[in-house]
Order: structure tokens, then C-alpha cells, then sequence
């Protein structure tokens, strides 16, 4: 099935195809010597641990599958974790659409508790993490965040759009909250720029998940917190738009993506761009 064919219909479960980065089981991730794609010199990964990481999309549940990924490994994470508000979109004619359907694990804290530590163990030293998440539950993620992290900025998405809510009582919300945190301290690279940041959201024919975050968006949290060549993780692979930013910015990506129907979508996304 086509990108384009999957907006409003159901994903059959059809063989994955092949493509520059193989989709891994569990049984297989740590066998598997993957060639890294040639890019310049600065920051490419050489050892031979972080080799077999390089470019992939693993399917399957993240926080099991980062139990195989050593310590210290990842360059960079720019991760988008459920949100814990049970979102599910009204705004569909066909309520059986999958927007309509909540994100599974989206009341689970002890999901965001257990990927917070397991990012904090899989991050080099002196490295920095971009976390999205509702301005609802903001508190909750700060002070999980701040256990093993130092929080540098909370930086405000500002979007084209805005919730309903209660249309009398609330004035409607324009933003979303992106954690940004330090394990040890990581430099910005280039010119400083402010916390809000002005990015459309992805909506129409190119949105393929719900909650899909634009690749300009993640192109600027790479460019300004990774070198070209290094490895950038997300737990949460959804539509795979960090990947797609990662190529475009000349990274290595890493991905865990849970349902199988966006493992397909991120392979086509991917195979478009190369």
C-alpha cells in the first residue's frame, strides 16, 4: 500500500520490503553488521558496537528493544513520547480511522519514567535531548526529566493552529512545550537563537499520523545540537520524521516504531528521500 493510499484506509499486514535500513527483530538486532552511509568524515561512527545501529528502523515495543542498545551510543535524541491526555482527533467524518483511535500507552506514566531513563543510558556523555510533550502534563515531565537531566530550556512550538477545549471558559491553546535537556552539558552549535520557536503543523495530505511533527522543526533541533555523521535516536519513530530529517541534514538515525502499519509508511518515507 502507497503513502497516499493509507490516509483513510487500514494498512493491510503485508511482508516487509527491503530498504536502506532493514527492519530488525529482537532475535537479529545484535547480529546484524549494517554499512554505515557514506557521509563526511566529521563525526562518523567507527566502532563496530554502534555500527550495527546505524540507519535502522527496529519494530517492536522501545523500551525492550533499548535494552539491547549499549550504553553511551547515541549522539543526539529528538523524541516525540505519548503525551499521557488519551488524544485522539473528533475532527474525522470516519470515526474507524486510525487519528480516531487514542495512542496506545497514552495514560501510562510509568512508559515515560522508564523511556526517560533508558534515553539517559543510551546517550554519550555531554549530550543533549529534545523531548515534545503537552503543555498539560509539563510538570509531570519536568520532574522526571529533571532526575537525571538538567533542563535547559522549555522551549514554546508555536503552531498555525489552536485547540477547541472549552470554547467559553479557555482561550484556545496555540503551543506545544519541547523539553530541552543536557546530559552533562552540549554545546549549541551556530547562532543562539529564542525558546519559541514558529513552525506550521503537518496537516492535509502529508500527514500520516496524528501527531506528526514537521521535519524543518527537527531539522533545526539537529542542526543545532549534533554534527554531521553522528547518531540521532527516537524511541517513538511514528511517521518516521526524524529520520527523514536526518538524512536531509546528512545524520544517521536510529528508530523504534511499535505498529507495523507505520513501519511500512516510514520505509516509503525514507526511499523517497535517498
Amino acid at each position: 500500500m502507497s503513502l497516499d493510499d493509507f490516509i483513510g484506509k487500514e494498512q493491510p499486514k503485508e511482508e516487509m520490503h527491503e530498504f536502506a535500513g532493514d527492519v530488525l527483530d529482537s532475535n537479529d538486532v545484535k547480529q546484524m553488521e549494517i554499512p554505515v552511509i557514506p557521509i563526511p568524515a566529521q563525526g562518523i561512527i567507527e566502532t563496530p558496537i554502534q555500527q550495527q545501529y546505524v540507519n535502522q528502523v527496529i519494530h517492536g515495543d522501545c523500551i525492550e528493544k533499548m535494552d539491547a542498545i549499549p550504553s553511551k551510543t547515541v549522539d543526539l535524541i529528538v523524541t516525540d513520547p505519548p503525551y499521557l491526555i488519551n488524544y485522539k482527533t473528533n475532527h474525522r467524518q470516519d470515526k474507524t480511522h486510525d487519528f480516531c483511535t487514542p495512542i496506545e500507552g497514552d495514560t501510562d506514566k510509568s512508559l515515560i519514567n522508564n523511556y526517560i531513563k533508558q534515553c539517559w543510558r543510551i546517550m554519550k556523555n555531554d549530550t543533549a535531548m529534545y523531548m515534545f510533550c503537552s503543555a498539560d502534563k509539563a510538570d509531570f515531565f519536568k520532574q522526571e526529566l529533571e532526575k537525571l537531566f538538567t533542563v535547559k530550556n522549555m522551549i514554546i512550538w508555536v503552531k498555525n493552529n489552536w485547540t477547541a477545549g472549552d470554547l467559553e471558559a479557555s482561550f484556545g491553546r496555540q503551543y506545544e512545550i519541547i523539553f530541552l535537556v543536557n546530559k552533562g552539558r552540549k554545546k549549541i552549535n551556530g547562532k543562539r537563537i529564542q525558546d519559541v520557536w514558529f513552525f506550521d503543523r503537518v496537516v492535509g495530505n502529508t500527514q500520516v499520523h496524528q501527531n506528526q511533527k514537521p521535519v524543518d522543526l527537527l531539522m533545526q533541533c539537529i542542526e543545532k545540537h549534533s554534527n554531521e555523521g553522528e547518531l540521532v535516536f527516537d524511541g517513538f519513530g511514528g511517521s518516521g520524521s526524524t529520520a527523514i530529517a536526518c538524512l536531509k541534514t546528512k545524520r544517521n538515525y536510529l528508530l523504534i516504531e511499535k505498529e507495523e502499519a507505520y513501519v511500512n509508511i516510514i520505509q516509503e518515507r525514507i526511499k523517497k528521500v535517498e
